[in-house]
């Protein structure tokens, strides 16, 4: 390859790498800036896309290949729709080893007819063949990582029959923002006002103002987002913590302004402060436990300590609805199988005497690869953010061959940082 085309490619790598768009190049401002700088001629945006876009995305790919190589390691899968309607499923693969976090990449990005167990079954087998071309390696995958959404689960079953040493395990965060949820669905006045109370703000720059101006220590009421785990539980904390000052301040607005604000009037009661009270004394911890659960490189022992401690703690609560919570969560871990079997290799690999009956084909020496193991799907999540980011409003005419190179590209180098 010449100097030019040298260039060429790390100018496409650098690019898409980066999330600026190709058809950038068509800026005259910016080819010059390049051109200047650089003392290269500036290819234009369809002989990047045409010429060298795959060769770039063949290289993560071989990259990947490598660095996974003979190693054992985990997968985690997951669908979403995207602003064209379509199924598009993320397949995120990481290596186990016995000292130390493994790395982890996206390694393929797909549309799917419709998302089944059958459809879900032939992307993972078909992600191993791309991720072991010479032939797949099916001793060496370990763990499965998924939601826990039916055909999920039993795609993972018919998988098991390919993959004989292949536990599977649904999410652990997601398990418990499902108690969360549950937290949620037991209070529906504090739900009004955690909903109302984010949208006093929006797009009202004079009542963002005044809050500033009377409580200037404070920040503005949290906006949680159901797909964000936890946040509802942060925000019922917020207005328990603060509850005196964001009365006052909500009594001060004009109820005939907004819908939202006569709504949070409205609300205000003891019964609402005692409520507010109730769920952070009980329940707030839940959302700290799936912090800790999201961070990338955690020990297994550590994050199923995690897990066990929420149910501990929730165990301990009282009253009515804590009966339904202790319920909740006994039903969502009862219901992944991979967890007890996770429970026991942990409880192996910290000297406590376990005995190990599974009806997977794991050694002993197998088992010593768990130690780093991921126990949620928050690394896909973060790829379908990457995805919703690359296919924005202003950049829908992507072809999605095209498409799927970019993200592929995008998340793995920024993964490297």
């Amino acid at each position: 390859m010449n100097n030019g085309s040298e260039f060429s490619k790390d100018l496409c790598q650098w690019m898409v790498s980066s999330n600026i768009p190709l058809e950038k190049l068509h800026n005259q401002h910016f080819r010059q800036f390049l051109e200047t700088y650089t003392s290269h001629p500036i290819p234009s945006e369809s002989t990047l896309r045409k010429n060298y876009l795959s060769t770039c995305y063949e290289d993560m790919l071989n990259k990947i290949r490598t660095s996974v190589a003979d190693n054992k390691i985990w997968v985690s899968l997951d669908e979403t729709s995207d602003v064209d309607g379509r199924y598009i499923a993320n397949v995120i693969v990481g290596t186990l080893k016995q000292d130390q976090p493994g790395e982890r990449f996206l390694l393929d990005c797909e549309v799917l007819e419709r998302a089944n167990h059958s459809t879900i079954a032939v992307l993972f087998d078909n992600s191993m063949k791309l991720l072991w071309p010479n032939g797949i390696q099916r001793n060496n995958v370990l763990l499965l990582v998924t939601d826990a959404a039916p055909y999920m689960k039993k795609a993972a079953k018919g998988l098991r029959i390919l993959y004989p040493k292949m536990v599977h395990i649904t999410c652990l965060a997601h398990a418990l923002h499902r108690v969360a949820e549950e937290v949620r669905g037991h209070f529906p006045d504090v739900d009004r006002l955690v909903s109302n109370g984010k949208k006093i703000f929006i797009k009202a720059p004079l009542r963002v103002q005044k809050f500033k101006q009377e409580a200037p220590l404070l920040p503005l009421p949290p906006q949680p987002v159901v797909t964000r785990w936890g946040t509802w539980l942060d925000a019922v904390a917020y207005y328990c913590e603060n509850y005196t000052a964001i009365e006052k301040m909500f009594n001060g607005f004009d109820s005939s302004e907004s819908t939202s604000i006569k709504a949070v009037k409205d609300l205000f009661s003891t019964t609402l402060a005692q409520n507010l009270a109730y769920i952070k004394s009980n329940f707030c911890s839940i959302s700290g436990a799936i912090t800790r659960l999201e961070f990338v490189g955690t020990e297994l022992c550590d994050a199923l300590d995690t897990v066990k401690s929420t149910e501990n703690e929730l165990n301990r609560t009282r009253g009515e609805i804590s009966d339904r919570i202790k319920t909740k969560i006994e039903s969502v871990l009862h219901r992944n199988a991979g967890y007890s079997t996770l429970c026991k290799i942990a409880d192996i690999l910290s000297g406590k005497l376990a005995t190990f009956e599974d009806d997977t084909e794991l050694s002993p020496n197998d088992l010593t690869f768990f130690k780093y193991a991921p126990v949620t799907s928050c690394d896909v999540e973060r790829s379908f953010s990457k995805y919703k980011t690359i296919l924005s409003d202003n950049r829908r005419s992507f072809k999605f061959e095209n498409l799927k190179m970019h993200v592929v590209i995008n998340c793995n180098c920024n993964s490297e940082n």
